[in-house]
Parts: C-alpha cells; sequence; structure tokens
C-alpha cells in the first residue's frame, strides 16, 4: 500500500523502509543458537512410558496449595469464638509490617553513620567544638540516624497479636512450607522423617505442612517458640472437635512437643530442622549465625530456612549459606567454633555450592520465588479467591554432593512467545544463562517441556555449554540494539509527519 500524499517526500519513505526493515531483523535474531540442546535422557525415558509435560520430572511447583478441611474448620471455629474489632486493618498492617520487616542494624554500622553524619555536618574533629557546639553537632547527628537507619525491634506475640497472625499469615506459611517439603518428596521419593525440629514454630503451621507431606511418618515433632500465646493458640488448632486435649487421641496431629527453648544435650538431633520467618527476629547478626550453627547442629538430613523474598530476606539467607558451606574451612573469616561440625551442600534452590551469581552483581536481585495458595476462611475478612505469596528459602543437606547430573533451575518467569520460549536458569556452574528454546530447531520433547515449565522448577536439560551465556548476551545486545534503533526511526518518522502537516 502506498503512503497517503503527505507522506510522499523522500525523507520520510527512506525512514519508513528503514523501520521495516530493522523490526524485521529483530524479530529474526531470538533464534541464532543453542541448537546442541536435548532433553534429559532421564526426563525422555519418562515421556516414552507415560509421563505427560504438565507433569515433566522437573515440576515441582504445586498449583494452589489448601489448607487441611480439619485445620480451616479449627480456625473458623476459633474466630466465631472470639470477635476482633477492626481485624481487616490490623491483618493488613501487620502483613505490611512483616513483609518489610529488615535485619537490625549492628553498631558498628551505627558508629560508620555518625561517622559519615558528622563529615558531612562539615566537623572533622569535635575537641576544637566548644561544649554547645558539640552538643548541637550531636543533636544534628542522632536526628540523622533516627531518619536514616532502619529502627528495629522485637515483636510482642501476646494474644491479640497471634490472633491476628493467624488471619494473616497461617495460610500462606503453610503454602511455602508445604511448597519447599512437596520440592523434597519429588525428589527423594523414598525420604520419610522421623523427627522434626521447628525453630520458631508459631501457630504450628511446619506441623501440618510435614503432615500433609509425610502423612504418619514423623512420630516427633519438637516446637520452640517464646510467645506462650502462640503455644496456646497452636494447640487449639491441632485439638479435635469436642475434645479437651488430655489424650493423644484429642489431636489430629500425635507427638507434639512445645517448649521455650532449644534442646541443650548435643546428642538430641532431629531428621528435618525447619525455620521459617524466624531469623529476621534476632537481633544481630553474631546471634543469628551462632543460631544457624546451632540448628545444623541438631539436624541430621536436611537444615530448611524460609524468609520472604524481600532483599533483606536474601541476605539473610544467604549468610546462613556461606557459614555453613564454610565449615571446615581453615582460611575462612568465620570464628573458630562456628569452622567445626559437619560439612554440607546446597540441596535447593541452587545446583551448586559456590558463591550466588546474584550477589556479584552490581545491582542486587534478591533470589525468590512465588507459590498460589487459598488464603484462610475468616468470619467477616473479605479475601480473594487466591492469593500470590513471594518468597525465598533454603534447604542444606549433611554431606558432601553426590556426583551425578544437575538440572537447572528456573529463576525467573519462563517467557512465553510464538514457536519459541525463552527460560532464565541457575547452572550447575554457578552461573545465570538465558536459554532460548525453538519449536523449529529443538526437538519437541524439550520445546514442549519448557513451555509447561514454571518459575522455580528444574529444567529437564542437557548440552548447556559455558558460551551459552555469551552468546546470549550477544544476541539480546543485538535485539535491544535494533529494538532501539527502530524506536528511534519511529520518533524520527514522527517528527517529520509533524513538521510536514504544520507546514
Amino acid at each position: 500500500m502506498l503512503p497517503s500524499n503527505h507522506l510522499k517526500s523522500k525523507f520520510l519513505w527512506k525512514k519508513l523502509c528503514t523501520l521495516y526493515r530493522l523490526k524485521n531483523q529483530s524479530k529474526s535474531v531470538h533464534v541464532t543458537f543453542a541448537n546442541q540442546l536435548t532433553i534429559d535422557s532421564t526426563a525422555a525415558l519418562a515421556f516414552k512410558t507415560g509421563s505427560t509435560y504438565r507433569r515433566h520430572p522437573g515440576k515441582l511447583q504445586p498449583k494452589v496449595v489448601k489448607l487441611p478441611e480439619s485445620l480451616q474448620s479449627n480456625v473458623t471455629g476459633i474466630f466465631k469464638e472470639r470477635r476482633i474489632r477492626n481485624l481487616d486493618s490490623q491483618v493488613s498492617a501487620l502483613t505490611n509490617y512483616l513483609l518489610s520487616r529488615k535485619r537490625p542494624t549492628e553498631d558498628s554500622e551505627v558508629r560508620a553513620a555518625a561517622q559519615y553524619f558528622t563529615r558531612q555536618l562539615g566537623s572533622t574533629d569535635e575537641d576544637e567544638l566548644d561544649s554547645d557546639a558539640q552538643k548541637k553537632l550531636q543533636d544534628k547527628v542522632k536526628s540523622k540516624l533516627r531518619n536514616r537507619l532502619y529502627h528495629w525491634k522485637p515483636i510482642s506475640f501476646d494474644e491479640n497479636v497471634s490472633f491476628v497472625y493467624l488471619a494473616a499469615r497461617m495460610a500462606p506459611n503453610y503454602a511455602i512450607i508445604y511448597r519447599v517439603l512437596h520440592e523434597l518428596q519429588r525428589i527423594m521419593p523414598s525420604y520419610q522423617p522421623s523427627s522434626v525440629l521447628d525453630f520458631g514454630s508459631g501457630l504450628g503451621s511446619s506441623i501440618w505442612a510435614t503432615n500433609a507431606i509425610f502423612p504418619e511418618a514423623v512420630k516427633e515433632y519438637y516446637c520452640v517458640d517464646i510467645s506462650q500465646a502462640m503455644h496456646n493458640l497452636a494447640g487449639k488448632l491441632l485439638l479435635k472437635p469436642d475434645c479437651k486435649g488430655e489424650d493423644p487421641a484429642d489431636f489430629w496431629i500425635r507427638g507434639v512437643y512445645q517448649r521455650f527453648f532449644l534442646p541443650v544435650s548435643p546428642q538430641v538431633t532431629y531428621d528435618v530442622t525447619i525455620s521459617n520467618n524466624s531469623l529476621l527476629e534476632i537481633h544481630s547478626h553474631e546471634e543469628r549465625l551462632n543460631i544457624v550453627n546451632i540448628l545444623w547442629k541438631k539436624t541430621n538430613d536436611f537444615l530448611i530456612l524460609i524468609e520472604n523474598g524481600s532483599l533483606e530476606g536474601y541476605v539473610t539467607l544467604m549468610e546462613a549459606r556461606n557459614m555453613i558451606l564454610a565449615k571446615g574451612d581453615s582460611d575462612s573469616e568465620l570464628r573458630e567454633e562456628w569452622k567445626d561440625g559437619h560439612l554440607g551442600h546446597v540441596f535447593a534452590p541452587c545446583s551448586h555450592d559456590v558463591i550466588c551469581p546474584r550477589l556479584t552483581r552490581d545491582k542486587m536481585i534478591p533470589c525468590n520465588f512465588e507459590q498460589k495458595y487459598e488464603p484462610l476462611q475468616v468470619p467477616n475478612l473479605k479475601r480473594k479467591v487466591t492469593q500470590v505469596e513471594n518468597y525465598s528459602y533454603l534447604v542444606m543437606r549433611k554431606g558432601k554432593r553426590q556426583e551425578g547430573t544437575v538440572w537447572p533451575r528456573v529463576i525467573s518467569p519462563v517467557l512465553l512467545r510464538s514457536r519459541h520460549t525463552i527460560c532464565r536458569l541457575c547452572h550447575e556452574d554457578g552461573q545465570l544463562k538465558e536459554l532460548i528454546i525453538t519449536k523449529g530447531k529443538h526437538e519437541r520433547d524439550l520445546y514442549k517441556c519448557a513451555r509447561y515449565t514454571q518459575w522455580g522448577d528444574l529444567l529437564p536439560v542437557s548440552g548447556i555449554d559455558e558460551n551459552t551465556n555469551n552468546r546470549e548476551t550477544k544476541t539480546r545486545g543485538r535485539i535491544e540494539e535494533r529494538q532501539d534503533n527502530a524506536k528511534d526511526e519511529e520518533r524520527e518518522v514522527g517528527e517529520g509527519k509533524n513538521e510536514h502537516l504544520q507546514r
């Protein structure tokens, strides 16, 4: 179709032709590499024996996590007995406060900030100032410290806050723990833990999730929390209707022991240790690592650490990860008592034991994931049908990493495009990779498998070489450059058109 009369100038026609050429080039460069990728032999065998692409061996993400009916029934009965005024606003305020939770500011950080603000206010030596000037300077520095630094304080979970916490966090906490334990079961179907240590047990969401994944396998749940109100409410949730709790059969889940402190004896250990949203509640970096060290010593097989999906939660988990991986390293800067202990490796989400590649980037992005869940049905509290929780997690396993094929982890939403799929992965070599899997240049099993893979799953693929990331970077660089050129051409065409119309 020829352009209209007011676009027949030679300049505008040339620009339109250039724009058309650039746009077509930018559409064709997505499918230019990684022809050597193939589906892993384990996944290929599963597809031949009847496994579907929707449930391929790397699928770890449950669709929507629902609370057990017995737990939901108990919650409904509790809130019918106890009415809380302005529950909706209290739930919203507590949720926002917990999600914005940060690590406590260390004393060294306070001193460094005070020195910085002192220099910023134009004073290098306080001894040269008189007493009044020193007091004014100190007041100004304190004011800046109050405004700029995070003021951490412990949360007091009394009876009222515990009920609000039940309405706000029971469902998402259960969903995340269920998701992590579901991955453990998918990767190791024969594993059956017999004992669980729950540090910061709260309302017992770990108990319910563990019982759902490993029914009747766990004989002992050792729950540690400093709040008596939390223990009382968790006990009510475990109680069957019309029962007084005088007999073990009166509870939905047996073998639950509630305590205020961790076991003192070093001989007392547990197959699985869980800490859910508890590390950010510890008042210092040193105490936080000390707790992680104790939990690691109390663990026989798996240590599971979960925090919210913020940058603070991610960095907190990386501190624990680095400390455990440094076990046995005499050159590490850890305290001597932290260097001793059993060696371990990262079971999930990392497929390697080197430093997290997202920590080395200039703009640090947390490694987090999402899980859909059905919210708790509380009377007089409006909720959506499904909600999404953002979280970060770390699963450490005792012993050295076993040799064998390790599939890469999908670390961001899979991009579904016309006849190709873009997957961003964390590879076993400790590098971030981006694969473009096309319908025409890759086998059908691999293409279909990638289409049904979700954020947080494993991609059963082989043939990723060390140059894949470089190729991807160059390819995306060409795409972005040509797209930028196309936008510039569009802008010039628009300006030329407006100028012609004005004339």
